[in-house]
Parts: C-alpha cells; structure tokens; sequence
C-alpha cells in the first residue's frame, strides 16, 4: 500500500543552474589583524577560496573589507563547542579602507601598550 504524499505545497522543477546568497551576520573573534588580513577565530568554517564581506570595528573606527580564506584550521574541542581558526586575505582595498584598518591596528597596539605598563 502506498504512502500518502505529504507535501502541502505545491512544488516546481526548476530549469537551469539556480543560484543565491546568503548573509549571514556571526561576530568573530579577531586574533591578528594585519593590514593585508585577520586570523579570526569562529564556530562556523568557511571554505578555503571562498570569498566574503567582512566588517571591522574599533570603538568608533569601522572598516569594510572583501576577503578571501586562505586557511582553515580546527582548534581543539573546549568542551562541546568546536572552533575554528581562519586567515583571511584583504581584497581590493581602497585608500580610505586601508586608512582605516592603520587606525584600529595602531589603536589596538596604543591599548597593549597602556595595558603593559
């Protein structure tokens, strides 16, 4: 005998290659920020090669970069929660990009220092 369908919704073939994307807003942990890249450390992996939009901020200093993964590498469990270390390579930087990822390196050394002495 038979099952039931038991789909409620109608549904459709697609034709072709689909595509789509996806934004998906997961804060990450920057370990090391260079003005070429970041080491971040995340519960999600990213594809090495893949390609994505990046927003760093400092207190009032924001920057916006494209990067792309250049390694991936599993940290070791702390628990239940696996993580993940990532460098991300800078893509097309601007002048005023770059100006800004200076300023939340050099900020980020002024408060090493303060904290050191």
């Amino acid at each position: 005998m038979p099952l039931a369908d038991r789909r409620l919704a109608s549904r459709f073939d697609i034709v072709g290659e689909p595509w789509g994307t996806l934004d998906a807003l997961e804060p990450m942990r920057v370990r090391d920020l260079a003005p070429g890249g970041v080491l971040v450390e995340s519960p999600t992996p990213l594809a090495v090669g893949s390609v994505h939009e990046l927003e760093l901020i400092d207190g009032t200093i924001t920057a916006r970069v494209r990067a792309t993964v250049r390694h991936l590498s599993a940290l070791r469990p702390q628990g239940a929660r696996r993580r993940f270390l990532m460098g991300l390579e800078f893509l097309d930087l601007d002048a005023q990009t770059s100006a800004g990822i200076e300023r939340i390196i050099d900020e980020q050394s002024a408060h090493a220092f303060r904290k050191g002495a």
